[in-house]
């Protein structure tokens, strides 16, 4: 599902140089588990925001899913993105004046998926986290467990080829997040390949394989 070859990543601002990874080697098989953990600074976001298709290796190869993406041009890397990744994110991320159902909706508009396929999707999705009676309320009617379901949710309406949630129970308290944790269990063990990003290592138990970065490389 995923493989990266040589992957360096440097940030040039004409005064400072910053190597933020350095020849990281990695694969990742169709339905693992794998935990990325480091300290901050050990350059685990920007492999995040690498395997995303946020941004583009510096030097290196890296293929998700059989599409080469190392030096795709920002469209047709935002395309791939669309398709292919799913995201959950510590903050949620939820536009706040759309509902529940709404902000999932959002990835199926981005693909042009049909109106008639639409609610179908979102309603799935919404009995999939648990929360098929709350998709009119807005964020602000949800607690922060239902809000991280909302975003679950929305990260899975495309069907994307891998879900990588970034520190996805860091606003969370310790039920709310073994909550979380155990949805994203369900959805590995039904196939989905998961990818979380965390230094906590109560999170990181929960996948099959972690990977330790330190001063941005795999140690």
């Amino acid at each position: 599902m995923i493989r990266l070859e040589k992957v360096s990543k440097v940030y040039d601002s004409g005064h400072v140089v910053v190597e933020a990874l350095t020849d990281i080697d990695l694969t990742v098989d169709e339905g693992e588990y794998v935990a990325i953990m480091g300290s901050s600074g050990s350059g685990k976001s920007t492999l995040m925001h690498i395997l995303g298709c946020l941004d583009n290796p510096t030097s290196g190869s890296y293929v998700l899913a059989g599409y080469d993406v190392s030096a795709m041009e920002p469209d047709a890397l935002a395309k791939v993105r669309c398709s292919s990744v799913g995201f959950v994110f510590q903050q949620f991320n939820l536009l706040p004046r759309l509902t529940a159902a709404q902000n999932v909706e959002l990835p199926l508009l981005y693909s042009s998926r049909p109106a008639s396929e639409r609610e179908g999707v979102v309603e799935e999705m919404l009995s999939k986290v648990g929360l098929a009676d709350r998709g009119h309320h807005r964020p602000n009617e949800l607690s922060g467990g239902e809000s991280q379901r909302v975003a679950i949710a929305r990260a899975l309406a495309n069907d994307p080829a891998i879900l990588l949630a970034d520190e996805p129970t860091g606003n969370l308290d310790t039920t709310t997040e073994e909550e979380i944790m155990s949805i994203l269990d369900e959805l590995n063990s039904q196939g989905r390949t998961v990818i979380v990003v965390t230094h906590d290592e109560t999170v990181a138990r929960h996948a099959k394989r972690t990977v330790h970065l330190l001063d941005g490389r795999i140690v």
